[in-house]
Parts: C-alpha cells; sequence; structure tokens
C-alpha cells in the first residue's frame, strides 16, 4: 500500500482517504481525542465483539527513535497479557502494526472506563479528607510497584493513570489496585537493553537516545535528567520514584512543588533542588497534622537527588500502608527513619495487622 500524497487528502478526512478508520477489519475509528508530543489518539469500536477500544498513532515518525519507542510500547503491553489476568495494572493489548512502509504506525488496546487523575484533581481533590488523597496515592504506588525492578515508565504523572470506580481492600495479602498506569511510550528496560544481541535492536535505540532529547513530561523529570547515561546504573529503577513523590506533595498539599517556565530554569535549579525540596516540606506540617513527621520524610527520600539514595516505589507504598491501616503516626524521627529504611522488615511495634514474616518467605 502506498502512501497518499498531499493532493489526495486535501479537504478530505486523512483517516477515511487512507483507510485507517477500520483497522485490521474489525476496529473502526469513532472519536479523536487529544494525542501526545508524536501520537494520535481515538476512541473506537470493536464491530467483531461492541467492546470499546483505545487507538494510538504515530504518524509519519520523525526518527528511528520514535518508531522504536512507539514499537516498544506494544511489545511491553502484548507482554503484560498474563500478570493482567492476576492484577491489572495496565491496558489490555489488543493489536498493533505498520501500514505504508511504517510510514503509520498503530496500536490498539481496550478502552478504560474510570476517573483520569488529573481530572479527580479537578473533581475531587478540594472534598477529599488526606486519608481519602492518602488512599489514591497508596492505590498509585500500588500501580506503579512492581515495574520499577524491570521497566521504568519514565513519564508517570496524573494524565497518564485512571483510578477505577471500585474499591479497593487495603487488608488482602494481594492487594488489587484498581489503578492503570497508561501511556508506555517513554518506558525503558536496562535489562532487555543489556540482552540486546544486536545495535538494530529497539531497546539498544531507545538506550542510546536517552539523555540525548527530553520529550517526556516537563514537570517530572528527575535530576538524574542531566547526569552521563553511559556511566549510570542504579538510578534506572529509582527514576519513577520522583514522579511519585512529586506526586504525594501534591496530594498532601495541594500544590506542586515545583514551577519552571522552561529547561533553562529547570536546568539551573538543579544546584539548589535540596534546599527547595526541604523549603517545600515546610508546607507538608499546614497539611497533614500529626502524620506531617513520617509523610515529610516519605517525600523526602522519594525526591533526593542522588538515585542511589532514593526510595523505592515498593517500600513508599508499604510506608503508607502503615499510615492508612495500622494508624501509624511516630513523632520520634528516629523511629521515622528506621521506618523507611526497611519498612518491610520493621518490627519496632505491635502492628494490629502487619505480620513481618508474610514478607520474609
Amino acid at each position: 500500500m502506498l502512501a497518499p500524497t498531499g493532493d489526495e487528502i486535501k479537504d478530505k478526512n486523512f483517516f477515511d482517504v487512507t483507510g485507517l478508520s477500520l483497522l485490521e477489519n474489525r476496529y473502526r475509528l469513532s472519536k479523536e481525542i487529544s494525542g501526545g508530543k508524536s501520537s494520535t489518539g481515538f476512541f473506537g469500536i470493536d464491530e467483531k465483539t461492541g467492546e470499546e477500544v483505545f487507538v494510538k498513532f504515530c504518524i509519519f515518525p520523525r526518527s528511528e527513535l520514535e518508531c522504536a519507542r512507539f514499537r516498544n510500547e506494544a511489545s511491553f503491553l502484548k507482554e503484560r497479557a498474563f500478570s493482567n489476568r492476576i492484577m491489572k495494572k495496565t491496558p489490555e493489548y489488543l493489536a498493533s502494526g505498520e501500514l505504508f512502509q511504517g510510514k503509520i504506525l498503530y496500536l490498539i488496546t481496550e478502552k478504560i472506563n474510570g476517573l483520569l487523575l488529573l481530572d479527580w484533581f479537578r473533581e475531587k481533590f478540594q472534598g477529599a479528607s488526606l486519608q481519602e488523597r492518602l488512599k489514591v496515592a497508596y492505590r498509585v504506588f500500588g500501580a506503579a510497584e512492581h515495574f520499577s525492578t524491570f521497566v521504568t515508565h519514565r513519564d508517570l504523572h496524573p494524565g497518564n493513570v485512571i483510578l477505577l470506580d471500585e474499591e479497593v481492600d487495603l487488608y488482602s495479602d494481594r492487594p488489587d489496585f484498581k489503578a492503570i498506569i497508561l501511556d508506555w511510550g517513554q518506558s525503558y528496560s536496562r535489562a532487555e537493553f543489556e540482552y540486546s544481541e544486536n545495535e538494530s535492536d529497539d531497546m539498544v535505540t531507545i538506550h542510546n537516545g536517552n539523555g540525548r532529547e527530553i520529550t517526556n513530561s516537563f514537570y517530572n523529570l528527575p535530576p538524574e535528567t542531566f547526569i552521563d547515561w553511559d556511566n549510570s546504573g542504579a538510578e534506572y529503577n529509582k527514576y519513577d520514584s520522583w514522579a511519585m513523590g512529586l506526586l504525594l506533595y501534591k496530594l498532601v498539599t495541594g500544590k506542586d512543588l515545583f514551577s519552571f517556565r522552561n529547561i533553562g530554569e529547570y536546568s539551573a535549579a538543579q544546584n539548589e533542588i535540596e534546599q527547595v525540596i526541604e523549603s517545600g516540606l515546610l508546607e507538608v506540617s499546614k497539611h497533614a497534622g500529626k502524620q506531617a513527621p513520617i509523610l515529610s520524610r516519605l517525600i523526602e527520600r522519594l525526591l533526593r537527588k542522588n538515585p542511589e539514595q532514593r526510595m523505592f516505589i515498593q517500600e513508599a507504598r508499604h510506608a503508607l500502608w502503615f499510615v492508612l491501616v495500622e494508624d501509624f503516626m511516630p513523632l520520634d524521627i528516629g523511629m521515622i527513619e528506621r521506618t523507611l529504611d526497611d519498612p518491610n522488615y520493621f518490627d519496632e511495634v505491635k502492628w494490629k495487622h502487619f505480620k513481618v514474616e508474610h514478607f520474609s518467605d
């Protein structure tokens, strides 16, 4: 199939002209939605099942890196099929492919019905109690936590998380967090890169592109954006912890910790970012009451400039569970620090629900 010319699509619907309104003889586009920096999104219908779908296009990609990221998202979601049957954290992959000799790439997933976290802030934040807001953080942390060991999302922000309208059992040994992480187009796997066999592999292309351009959400960029990627290591599985620290801060205070007008401001701020964070944590005390001491230190642990010292999302989610379920609100800073050093094995408190042996098997 040859790509249509400019004259062929002038004054006509591009997707009708190209035949993209119906993909794989079953997925029909119905409504265009806002796209990302390099993609266009649509809601649609699977005419075979009647189910709603989401279709994402990369049209006339500008580089091989853009193609690699798009294909990588499709591969990642396809590989999630088995684990999603155990605990659903990503949309279900349906199909993907290329048209017009790679000039157009497409990815089709199920449409997730829920409330975008960005909309939750607009619609429900003001009326939510601190406990309700911390529960949202707990759910998002839980949805993101298991990926960080192998895959970093690298673009976690409220526009890429959907909260399902379902109750979450905080007392389950295997909780389902009822939150779905969207848009894996910026994701990266260090392990997959290490095991890549040739230079043309998509993950090699993505690895080589990291640090050379910024295409993900500007606000959530951690300080290691400006380090030497070729000599880096431990920051890969702590990358998304930074975004979770910013999210927790906003859920507690209702404010964004940073406000940068451009990349120059962001870069210059790295010299004093630790002071900005420490100053910002004073806001937590104004909004969190007795929970302020532990929440302040938890946010600080997630926002450490040195990624090797940063907290894992898994551990932060567990610490939030102590606050939510065990009513853990210590005032002793030493106890707080020891708790956050290793919440999975902290046994200085007689817990009402938590048993350390659950995490030591």
